[in-house]
């Protein structure tokens, strides 16, 4: 029997795969305790007894005063350790499926993964869905003051693609024109600060104190991390999370590609992502390659879908419309609500439409424009999963993920 002195994936270490969850239990606990503290400042800052105040150990505390009991959820943070994968401890709900299931194959098929919803305050999941312009449903933190701001006023002569970080008006746009309640809603599920700290992060704790790491392998696995991520995304997102379990598997399974080449030029155009990240061993991660997924020979096609929404002045208001149009696409097979599945699409591009008439009147057809462009990224997409799916059949990709999962699911 041959002995390695090196485990196979390159990494330090034992092969204790419970690492992960006594760090996410440690914190946890420490979170509980600093939601106690929170309860307690708050009781003494309004003046009431501290004996008013029950507690519980589990995920929520619970909070009493003056007779009405609030609930506040607890989340749990993303703690991985130097030596974890991606697809090893994505998230405590997909932890406990990995170690049921003995790997992350079947991770989409399986319901606890749609049954937790999350409540993270960013989520829009877990606030109103309202339609009345004049009513701010939500309580942002200043994370969401961040996100929701993300729409540059233009005037007539203005070009180039606006800033994420400016502010918005009440009413956006270029010309003064009035921005859809359904669109400031969904402004709401942009979430640009985690994407990229999620991306960064992988990307030092997966080559840190590492001589040189495989870079497809790395691809593979920042890829793994942002399905996970999207998987969080769409079943915490308004009208999403309103289908069936079988209907959300076969909307992302379809979707999952377009929306992060979607997601990249984004983040390209409005958050100033660079092409390539340099990595604590010295090496450099290819970002551009990441978008692309792995086939640099889509460089040009990508590039001039970029240059053609630079020309139609996109905004984070036409991303995120087009990201939903790309996940509640009703030319799915086999869908059960293909009825909501539809009129929620349309829903979504009225609004749209709607916003680029009142609020960029000066870019002709821009609307239509927008639609165009979506078949284009397919493209880009389509052919970033047939490299991967190629690479994966000659065993130069990695098994047991949920990327995989979702490259057989198209060919079932």
């Amino acid at each position: 029997m041959k002995l390695e002195a090196v485990r196979a994936d390159r990494m330090r270490g034992g092969r204790n795969k419970f690492g992960p969850m006594y760090k996410r239990d440690r914190a946890r606990k420490l979170q509980l305790m600093r939601q106690r503290q929170l309860a307690v400042q708050h009781a003494r800052h309004q003046g009431l007894p501290l004996d008013g105040i029950s507690y519980s150990p589990n995920n929520s505390a619970y909070v009493t005063q003056g007779g009405v009991t609030i609930k506040q959820e607890i989340q749990i943070p993303q703690v991985s350790s130097l030596t974890s994968s991606p697809d090893s401890s994505p998230s405590p709900t997909i932890a406990s499926l990995t170690m049921g299931n003995g790997g992350t194959q079947g991770i989409l098929s399986d319901p606890k993964i749609w049954a937790t919803s999350s409540t993270s305050p960013n989520s829009p999941a877990s606030k109103g869905f309202t339609f009345d312009p004049n009513t701010n449903t939500h309580n942002h933190n200043s994370l969401n003051h961040e996100v929701v701001s993300v729409v540059e006023t233009h005037g007539s002569g203005s070009s180039g693609a606006p800033s994420s970080h400016s502010n918005v008006q009440s009413h956006g746009g270029g010309s003064g024109g009035k921005m859809p309640p359904l669109i400031r809603d969904l402004l709401t599920a942009v979430d640009d600060k985690d994407w990229q700290t999620a991306l960064f992060s992988l990307l030092q704790n997966q080559t840190y104190n590492q001589c040189e790491v495989d870079l497809f392998e790395l691809l593979c696995k920042v890829l793994d991390q942002n399905l996970f991520a999207q998987v969080d995304w769409a079943r915490n997102s308004v009208f999403f999370k309103d289908l069936k379990v079988d209907d959300q598997m076969k909307l992302l399974q379809h979707s999952w590609s377009d929306m992060l080449v979607l997601d990249h030029i984004h983040h390209r155009l409005h958050n100033h992502l660079p092409d390539d990240s340099p990595l604590p061993n010295g090496q450099k991660f290819d970002l551009l390659a990441l978008a692309l997924l792995g086939v640099p020979a889509s460089v040009d096609k990508f590039n001039e879908i970029s240059a053609k929404l630079q020309d139609m002045k996109f905004d984070v208001a036409d991303y995120i419309c087009l990201k939903f149009l790309l996940l509640l696409n009703p030319e799915v097979k086999q869908l059960q609500s293909r009825r909501h599945v539809q009129e929620t699409h349309d829903h979504v591009q009225q609004s749209l439409l709607t916003y680029c008439i009142n609020c960029y009147p000066q870019v002709q057809e821009k609307f239509t424009k927008l639609l165009t462009i979506m078949p284009e990224l397919r493209q880009v997409a389509a052919r970033g999963e047939e490299y991967l799916y190629y690479k994966h059949c000659n065993g130069g990709a990695p098994t047991q993920t949920l990327l995989m999962e979702m490259l057989h699911a198209k060919r079932k």
